[in-house]
């Protein structure tokens, strides 16, 4: 079978899904029962994490890195520098390490980020949460504003030197410099997207994982991708990104499916693509959504093809 068949096989399937609820809403419950017996059962330790040092470095006690899969952090600064971050690796579509999942920095850990972003020369940070959301801080800032003043985060310093508004997006060119060395960092962030819910289109989401990709379009480095938490937001631009990746190099198998791809990226980090129990399913519906529009429209580009390739 061609790549056409397979993605409208894919495609059909994905549909079906979608249609009939009640086998989409125990495809999502399977999910969370697997994720709370990899806790209770201790599948994935997370021993590091709860150590008494680490503790404090955690936004949040249910989310916790696990052991075979955290980040690790070697490069030290100062003589309270440790290994341990709440950050993740997630496996792309070519390699282990495509994508570092992380929680906003706490005013602890803001030099942790920096020394992570450092360490694993990161290219591209995205952001997918606001510094304050109904009311609560959600992530300590670590990026400069542009025309504002260098922040300083330990021995990093750090400016904006442009910025560029999209309709729901910001992209900043940031300026890190540590000793005498300086890179330079694109931040991407999504400032409309409400905790636990989705944004009211996906449009810009697919627009955000366009323009991911034109900055660094490969995975030679991870690209580091946080909300509050790590898993929900961070999670749904993790799986559209492997997606848009499949699809670009006319990769997909016959047998892709949403539930299997966040089944895998829940072994490496918990509760990606998570919502509050009360409010049902809709981040992992926003999946669902993004890839049923991303296999249409790559069924159409390939007729596109076909026709322009018939007329010459």
């Amino acid at each position: 079978m061609d790549q056409r068949g397979i993605l409208l096989q894919n495609l059909e399937r994905a549909q079906g899904k979608k249609l009939s609820r009640g086998e989409f809403a125990e495809e999502f419950l399977k999910l969370k029962r697997q994720s709370t017996k990899y806790r209770s059962d201790k599948i994935y330790p997370t021993a590091a994490s709860e150590q008494p040092e680490n503790v404090k470095k955690n936004r949040y006690k249910d989310i916790l890195p696990f052991d075979h899969s955290r980040v690790e952090l070697s490069l030290i600064t100062s003589d309270t520098d440790s290994h341990y971050i709440n950050a993740s690796f997630i496996k792309g579509v070519y390699g282990p390490r495509a994508y570092i999942a992380t929680q906003g920095p706490l005013p602890t850990t803001v030099t942790d980020f920096w020394r992570m972003i450092w360490e694993y020369e990161v290219l591209v940070v995205v952001m997918a949460c606001m510094e304050f959301e109904m009311g609560k801080k959600k992530c300590e800032r670590y990026w400069a504003e542009v025309d504002g003043s260098p922040l300083h985060c330990g021995p990093f310093s750090i400016t904006c030197e442009a910025e560029e508004k999209r309709n729901e997006y910001v992209i900043r060119t940031l300026k890190v410099t540590l000793n005498e060395a300086t890179r330079t960092i694109y931040h991407f962030h999504y400032k409309n997207w409400p905790d636990h819910h989705v944004p009211s289109s996906i449009e810009p989401i697919l627009e955000l994982v366009r323009d991911i990709r034109c900055y660094q379009p490969d995975d030679r480095v991870p690209v580091c991708i946080h909300c509050s938490a790590g898993c929900g937001r961070t999670g749904v631009i993790c799986a559209i990104d492997y997606t848009q990746r499949l699809l670009k190099d006319g990769i997909v198998p016959m047998n892709f499916s949403v539930f299997s791809l966040i089944q895998e990226m829940r072994t490496q980090r918990p509760c990606i693509v998570q919502t509050k129990a009360c409010l049902g399913n809709e981040q992992y519906e926003l999946v669902y959504d993004a890839v049923i529009e991303l296999f249409k429209r790559q069924i159409q580009a390939l007729d596109a093809q076909k026709d322009s390739a018939a007329s010459q």
